[in-house]
């Protein structure tokens, strides 16, 4: 009985495949969160006075493209536009001497990704890619007299960027799915060092991120 089952189950995967085959295209809307740790603030002359950026909101759009591939394993373009969120914890006592509570970061990087397991319907897939980033770095133009009183205040900067990771997709028939991710964003160029500030500014912010996909 039991290896009939198997049998039962392994020809209805398989009568499902075409049903499930990937289309050419796949546009994905995600949100979620930071889950990694943002940078560290620390004013000279008042030990212990730190605080840290927690994570907000991450999230983005992400389209997709078959170039080559077939069952099992496939290669697509890969053109991501995914953003970030950091905020000034709320009990901070520098909530007052602060412009901004929060600052937003984008990035565009295209590249590829490679996904397994086509045309079943619990796909993982991994990517990569490079290229433009809008990072939320200090102003140390806004800081007048002595810190932590001074006014801090976050401006855009332009960089390159780059995002990694990789999730898994749960398709829905041939149109439609659900992913869960792990993404990586990495920015060029760090926050300049200001006097009477320690900062400590990681160049790479993970977030995590769940949505729904449309395959066409």
């Amino acid at each position: 009985m039991r290896i009939n089952t198997v049998l039962l189950l392994c020809g209805g995967m398989l009568a499902a495949a075409p049903l499930l085959s990937a289309q050419s295209n796949e546009l994905a809307l995600q949100i979620g969160g930071v889950v990694s740790e943002g940078r560290r603030f620390e004013f000279s002359g008042l030990p212990g006075n730190v605080f840290k950026e927690d994570g907000g909101l991450a999230g983005g759009v992400a389209f997709n493209h078959r170039l080559l591939g077939g069952d099992g394993l496939s290669l697509h373009l890969h053109v991501p536009f995914f953003f970030f969120q950091d905020q000034l914890p709320s009990e901070s006592r520098f909530d007052q001497s602060t412009v901004d509570t929060d600052s937003y970061s984008g990035f565009i990087t295209p590249g590829l990704q490679v996904r397994f397991l086509e045309p079943f319907f619990l796909q993982p897939y991994i990517f990569g890619g490079v290229g433009y980033a809008r990072i939320a770095r200090v102003n140390p133009t806004t800081l007048g007299g002595s810190l932590p009183t001074s006014r801090l205040e976050l401006e855009n900067k332009g960089t390159w960027g780059a995002s990694m990771g990789g999730g898994v997709d749960v398709v829905l028939g041939r149109h439609f799915g659900v992913r869960g991710e792990i993404r990586g964003l990495t920015s060029g160029g760090r926050d300049r060092v200001i006097p009477g500030l320690t900062l400590d500014d990681p160049s790479t912010r993970w977030a995590a991120t769940a949505g729904f996909l449309i395959r066409f």
